[in-house]
């Protein structure tokens, strides 16, 4: 299961809620965590990522921006994506609370605009279903996944 959107979407809270409600039997995987463990690098990140799943053999929920490659057989797309002004107040809010420098605003703030551009230009057929995580509950999130899994 692949959980698609830009900075401050809330894929990882899904993703996280969503493997607390699957169990063990799922493993999480977030490509930003594996960039900032050193594990690889931003541009080594998708393969890094692949290596994993391949590794792991198990049931995997992987938290990622922007698709890298087309969906293959088995594999379940969620993209996560309200509003660019909802997007813009999540990172606004996320900035104080993590003391951001001024720069580190600025480059976040970017990014957060530059994926959700990305991700808003992309054919919507290409996700099993697309979420406004201002109008969906983490909890409404989980359950439409998880009618995907039966």
């Amino acid at each position: 299961v692949y959980i698609f959107g830009p900075s401050c979407s809330g894929k990882s809270s899904l993703s996280l809620a969503l493997q607390a409600n699957l169990g063990s039997r799922w493993t999480y995987l977030d490509r930003d965590e594996l960039i900032e463990k050193g594990v690889c690098s931003d541009l080594t990140a998708d393969s890094a990522l692949e290596k994993e799943v391949h590794h792991l053999k198990k049931r995997v929920i992987i938290d990622a921006q922007v698709p890298s490659r087309r969906k293959r057989t088995g594999e379940l797309y969620f993209l996560v994506l309200p509003p660019l002004p909802v997007l813009l107040e999540r990172d606004a809010k996320r900035t104080e609370k993590l003391k951001r420098d001024v720069e580190r605003a600025k480059y976040a703030k970017e990014y957060v605009i530059e994926t959700h551009q990305i991700l808003e230009r992309l054919d919507k057929e290409y996700f099993d279903f697309c979420f406004d995580s201002s109008q969906f509950s983490v909890e409404e999130e989980v359950n439409v996944i998880k009618t995907y899994l039966v």
